[in-house]
């Protein structure tokens, strides 16, 4: 496969600018002297660099250099274009399994919460009946949206995890959440965790956790506690003497449990993961009442949920090698995107800055057309909708115009410095929420794809998950 060398992008680029004839001929992947610059690539340069570049897939097999790029990371981000996509959740599978049957993998984190992925990681770790999977996931993952994790694609998954690790036994491959949605099964968590490792300290974790434990299960109404008691004691000249807010009691409730569950085995993370969750609830719901800016709300998120992530791969050990399930703006560096204008966050950015860029593996996905789960609201019933084509000049458009049906593409550093990369096109991500007809407007985040991933895979078209 021919690369595209920079004499050759100088080349291109001047014969561009300078509006030199075309030639008819097609490339043929040869270096031939006689004609340097083929047409398509004089009048789409972009499509000059994707022809040299796409691999085409259509077998686990086919992906070998990613799995060889991935061979000595230490944290492989796997992303997704949606929430509700088949095919995203069947190749991030593919890879995760063959990166623990080769080079090993210790752990998979997904973008779910802890509570309810404790009950996957003892599947996985073969307690229950085999057969029991999709119970299993309809029962623990019964949040909305159930879909992203309670669906026959990530229960096929579970099942060849723990089949992989009952013929691993020294390394077997765990399950964790970190995402730090709820807080409320988090204290509960905390509290019956306390109770079983440290009956003595468990009265005071629970006083602590109190304080943001009284407002119940829906935690905007401590987000409304602090509304109201900030509007009661506008225009006074006295010190507010209104209840203080949790933020004190929560950070001593996380130190405790630091304290407490300082060791590496599965509930001690666990617990140390419940204390992130908690501590993360109660900064992003007063961020919305102390802060105008959406990027604290969002980075409220944002940290705790790498920071989960590098406890468990620490915890591992120094030669461990974790796995994140996620969406693409979450694991797609954000200083390379949009987000990164508007001063927000991400694993992406965070984990390159922490651990190191070599330290890290991130791919992105990306599909032109097809069909999608997801609601039209916020809480809504679940539906199948369809993806409209990526949008003119989108990067999801340039890579089905340039490139073969299904192929990904390995990015090097200097591809970033590429012009048509620099101009950031929009790249779709669709969440939980949607609404087709609309996309247009919100949905594509300008994107430099060769900085904001190491990898990225493309999918001319997608199916929608098989909800359980």
């Amino acid at each position: 496969m021919r690369i595209i060398t920079p004499a050759l992008l100088v080349m291109l680029f001047t014969f561009i600018a300078c509006d030199g004839p075309s030639s008819t001929a097609e490339a043929d992947g040869e270096n031939q002297q006689d004609q340097p610059v083929v047409q398509r690539e004089s009048e789409d340069p972009i499509a000059a660099w994707h022809q040299q570049r796409a691999r085409e897939f259509s077998t686990l097999d086919d992906l070998a250099p990613i799995l060889e790029k991935a061979s000595d990371r230490r944290l492989i981000l796997l992303g997704e274009a949606s929430h509700g996509t088949r095919e995203y959740y069947q190749w991030r599978a593919e890879l995760s399994l063959a990166l623990a049957d080769g080079p090993g993998l210790d752990f998979v984190a997904l973008e779910a919460d802890a509570h309810s992925v404790r009950a996957a990681d003892q599947y996985v770790m073969g307690q229950g009946e085999a057969d029991e999977v999709e119970d299993l996931l309809r029962e623990h993952f019964d949040r909305w949206p159930q879909w992203m994790w309670a669906n026959a694609e990530f229960a096929e998954f579970l099942r060849n995890a723990r089949a992989h690790n009952q013929e691993n036994p020294s390394r077997p491959l765990r399950i964790y959440g970190m995402d730090v949605f709820g807080f409320y099964d988090s204290i509960g968590q905390l509290n019956a965790l306390a109770d079983q490792y440290h009956p003595d300290q468990a009265p005071k974790l629970a006083g602590h956790l109190n304080c943001l434990g009284q407002y119940g299960r829906d935690r905007e109404s401590y987000a409304r506690a602090l509304h109201n008691r900030r509007h009661s004691h506008r225009g006074h000249d006295h010190q507010d003497s209104g209840e203080p807010t949790c933020e004190a009691e929560i950070q001593r409730a996380f130190d405790l449990v630091m304290e407490l569950f300082s060791e590496n085995g599965y509930d001690h993370i666990l617990a140390r993961t419940h204390a992130h969750v908690v501590r993360a609830a109660e900064n992003q719901q007063r961020s919305r009442i102390t802060h105008g800016n959406p990027a604290t709300h969002w980075n409220a998120r944002a940290r705790p949920m790498y920071e989960i992530t590098e406890e468990i791969l620490t915890a591992k050990g120094d030669d461990a090698r974790g796995a994140v399930w996620a969406h693409n703006t979450h694991l797609g560096d954000a200083r390379a995107s949009r987000m990164g204008d508007q001063d927000q966050v991400n694993i992406g950015q965070l984990s390159r800055e922490s651990l190191g860029e070599d330290a890290v593996l991130s791919v992105g996905f990306s599909t032109y057309e097809g069909r999608v789960i997801a609601g039209a609201q916020w809480g809504a019933p679940l539906e199948i909708m369809e993806v409209p084509k990526g949008k003119e000049d989108s990067l999801d458009e340039l890579l089905h115009r340039s490139g073969p049906s299904n192929h990904f593409v390995i990015f090097e550093k200097e591809d970033r410095e590429l012009p048509f990369f620099q101009e950031r096109p929009g790249q779709r991500a669709i969440g939980v929420v949607y609404n087709p007809a609309r996309e247009r407007f919100g949905n594509y985040v300008p994107t430099n794809p060769a900085a904001r991933y190491d990898v990225l895979i493309f999918l001319a078209e997608t199916e929608e998950l098989n909800p359980l």
